[in-house]
């Protein structure tokens, strides 16, 4: 079998039955296997698949097992010689499969690539990244961004000068949609099932460039990303995921002793941001209701809400432990 897809969910049963229409419309020329692993969703996901999509396999999870857990469970399963990592909330479009296949076929020092993320109104989403930093973290996740302090560093690491027309060799690719090497996972391990949520893929991109393989991207194939859907059901605990996730990859890949200094600064610093937001967004609050601004109001109130939630449940002594 050439190809193999795990599509892990949880909750996103509609986004879900749109992808598995896209990936029958839009099928490879190979031979191919469709494994859906899902992570105990409530909305009735495990019993659509089972009615409409009787042709693709389906692990149901007891418990949310998180994303590379998840991932590997599908993987140990299954059998290509390629295995596409695919989100539930992405759509694939006409050929895109057929030409990811092919580049790895003409490039055998390749060990994954990933296509052109697109928006749900087809402009590029930003999917290439070079390795985190230290400073870049700060910028992105604490009070260092309110002052600018370190923007340099954060836009070297988002790539924002990146020309997403062009096949390029890349540090890390997003995870929505990662055709990886099974003979390159063989080697290099699967995913680091100690990241329940966030750079798991950018762990396996780092240790796939240890080994010397190619991390490409591929922009002449195009698949759609809805984006964060899953997510977006617990913001404050994906804000929790995202900085834990990145401590976790600073711990294993540039040593505990730096990552420890680094998180006494990065803790205090992210807890300064959030009584930043409390404060600045209390003000605007007040000065929305004199005015009656009411859309403006509730995304004030929102964010005050997640920051005082954030601040409460857990504590910056404890937070994002290394």
């Amino acid at each position: 079998m050439k190809l193999s897809v795990i599509i892990v969910s949880w909750n996103v049963r509609e986004e879900l039955t749109g992808c598995l229409r896209s990936l029958r419309d839009n099928r490879p020329r190979d031979e191919f296997e469709v494994i859906v692993v899902d992570n105990a969703s409530t909305d009735g996901t495990a019993e659509a698949i089972k009615k409409s999509f009787a042709d693709f396999r389906l692990i149901a999870n007891s418990e949310n097992r998180g994303f590379a857990a998840a991932n590997n469970q599908g993987i140990k399963e299954s059998g290509g010689e390629y295995v596409l990592l695919l989100n539930p909330d992405t759509i694939v479009r006409p050929k895109s499969l057929d030409i990811l296949i092919n580049f790895m076929d003409e490039h055998k020092g390749a060990g994954v690539c990933s296509p052109k993320l697109l928006n749900e109104d087809g402009t590029t989403q930003p999917s290439a990244r070079r390795f985190p930093t230290f400073r870049a973290a700060l910028h992105r996740h604490t009070i260092f961004r309110s002052i600018g302090i370190f923007r340099k560093q954060y836009r070297r690491w988002l790539m924002k000068d990146f020309s997403h027309d062009e096949q390029t060799d890349v540090d890390q690719l997003m995870g929505a949609c990662l055709l990886v090497r099974r003979s390159v996972l063989e080697e290099v391990g699967l995913l680091d099932e100690d990241f329940f949520m966030y750079y798991e893929e950018v762990d396996l991109c780092f240790r796939i460039k240890r080994a010397e393989y190619r991390v490409v991207f591929v922009p002449e194939a195009t698949i759609v990303h809805l984006g964060g859907r899953s997510a977006a059901q617990v913001l404050v605990r994906k804000r929790i995921a995202a900085m834990t996730s990145l401590l976790k990859f600073f711990r294993k890949h540039y040593g505990g002793f730096s990552t420890g200094l680094f998180a006494c600064l990065f803790k205090p610093a992210v807890v300064l941001k959030d009584i930043k937001t409390i404060a600045a967004s209390s003000i605007v609050y007040v000065f929305s209701a004199v005015v009656s601004n009411s859309r403006r109001r509730e995304k004030c109130s929102k964010e005050i809400k997640n920051s005082i939630q954030l601040l409460s449940k857990y504590s910056w002594l404890s937070l994002f432990k290394v």
